[in-house]
């Protein structure tokens, strides 16, 4: 099985924020199981990309920068 049908298995359908965990009686060992999914499946990134609205012309452009940035970074190593 791949790492991204493991992925996908872990996310609950139609909720895109939570994730699945095996029952288990160990309380403690599920948190364990629920917080290396959590940071596996990328969910906290979603969360937090999605507390503010920024507009596609703002991330693009932010993201042009960056580009222009380690584009000269790199021109300053090869020279």
């Amino acid at each position: 099985m791949s790492k991204k049908q493991k992925q996908h298995q872990m996310i609950v359908p139609g909720n895109a924020n939570a994730v699945r965990v095996p029952y288990t009686e160990d309380f403690s060992l599920a948190m364990k199981i629920w917080k290396r999914k959590v940071k596996t499946s990328d969910v906290l990134s979603h969360v937090k990309d999605n507390k503010e609205y920024i507009k596609p012309s703002v991330r693009k452009r932010t993201k042009l920068q960056k580009a222009k940035y380690i584009q000269q970074i790199k021109d300053l190593q090869y020279k």
